[in-house]
């Protein structure tokens, strides 16, 4: 582990720690009726954004380390294509440390070096590296790893059909000289997830193709593939639409006997405020979930959410929520595995602002086909047009192993 990564996850412990001793300190002066209250929000303020970089940062890195993964195993697949294209990676790698020695705009090449900055090596979103081009600054978006969480299924028809078998058969008791009667036989449930198309038209003009120093057709391919896939977990989130994937927080809550199972709708625990949540309210909500699924749950909830449950305690003053050091282990809060989906709503009037769901069990992700790329050279001349698309659907597929925490 580096020294920077290192840092950052003494940081998290750190903040922690403090954000504890701040928030404590708080609460004792509103107690007493004490001042300057106001001015320990403001370091509270200032710890909770530390705390928040750390976690990010912990977020990161884990989501760089899946990446990497998958960039080794394209590895072999680079070379070949390098070597179709004639490029020698040796002098490749030659030129690339020149270029970070010298600096970009200062660095002494051969005709040989430049020529392999120049061609494109990588299969998976190439490429150009130029002597003189600036480095690209690639924002992070938000979005909900709901797919990371999920089951998925691969089929070859535009919908997905499976059941629910969710009801039981009826049992007597008696003796040996007992009249026998029939009992109830159980039910079943059709399940049906349709698939839905995802679409995006993208344009460049033959000239900047041309001209451009780095490979624009697969940098536009690269954002594609990212935002559809941003896009897919926002509706297996908060989908609610016929024309797309049904979200996790879209089904209707059942807020009496939130622990009993009604096929179609999720139980519910309403909290007593529009605009809070208490500790006991949670610990209802764990409640409602059965213990089976409870070592697989995850308690999902918005960045903004996970900042005001941060704060929460039990009655003995203890922290309900606990930072995890380890890179790959998630952040708990009463004792449940978090998974941060920035798709869910804020604490706000009637909003599911906490999920606690099995969502392996929970949530099915239909796959019919991956991302495909149709690329027209012709109908737009001198525009040169790619037509991504691609098939997808998902819902829940067992509403027994999922809880809503809906707001008043």
């Amino acid at each position: 582990m580096s020294d920077e990564v290192k840092s950052k996850l003494d940081q998290i412990g750190q903040a922690w720690e403090a954000t504890k001793k701040t928030q404590d300190a708080i609460e004792a002066k509103l107690e007493k009726g004490e001042g300057n209250a106001a001015e320990l929000k403001q370091q509270m303020d200032r710890i909770d954004g530390d705390l928040n970089e750390a976690l990010d940062m912990k977020k990161r890195l884990e989501s760089l380390e899946a990446s990497t993964k998958r960039i080794a195993d394209n590895v072999e697949l680079a070379h070949s294509k390098a070597e179709e294209k004639g490029v020698d990676l040796g002098v490749y790698a030659s030129a690339l440390k020149k270029v970070k020695l010298a600096g970009k705009s200062n660095s002494s090449l051969t005709e040989a070096e430049t020529k392999a900055l120049r061609e494109n090596v990588a299969p998976d979103g190439g490429y150009t590296v130029m002597p003189f081009m600036g480095d690209i600054t690639k924002i992070i978006f938000d979005t909900s790893p709901v797919r990371a969480l999920a089951s998925t299924v691969t089929i070859g028809s535009d919908l997905y059909r499976g059941y629910f078998d969710d009801d039981e058969i009826g049992v007597s008791w008696g003796n040996e000289v007992s009249s026998l009667s029939e009992n109830s036989t159980p039910d079943i449930g059709e399940l049906n997830i349709k698939v839905h198309d995802q679409f995006a038209v993208l344009k460049a003009t033959e000239s900047l193709l041309e001209d451009s120093s780095w490979n624009l057709a697969s940098w536009l391919q690269e954002k594609a593939r990212d935002k559809f896939g941003r896009s897919e977990a926002t509706e297996f989130v908060v989908g609610n639409s016929t024309s797309r994937p049904s979200g996790l927080c879209s089904a209707d809550a059942k807020t009496s006997n939130g622990d009993v199972y009604e096929r179609g709708k999720v139980g519910a625990k309403v909290t007593a405020g529009a605009a809070a949540i208490t500790s006991d309210e949670l610990l209802d909500l764990r409640a409602l979930l059965k213990p089976a699924y409870r070592s697989n749950a995850n308690l999902c909830f918005n960045r903004k959410t996970e900042s005001y449950l941060r704060k929460l305690k039990d009655g003995q003053s203890n922290y309900l929520w606990q930072p995890s050091y380890q890179m790959g282990v998630p952040d708990t809060l009463i004792g449940q595995r978090t998974a941060i989906f920035e798709d869910m709503p804020d604490i706000a009037t009637g909003a599911i602002s906490v999920v606690l769901a099995d969502i392996r069990s929970t949530y099915l992700i239909v796959d019919r086909v991956g991302m495909s790329v149709l690329e027209d050279p012709y109908s737009s001349f001198p525009q040169r047009l790619w037509k991504i698309r691609r098939r997808v659907g998902g819902g829940i597929q067992n509403f027994d192993s999922i809880k809503y925490l809906k707001q008043a």
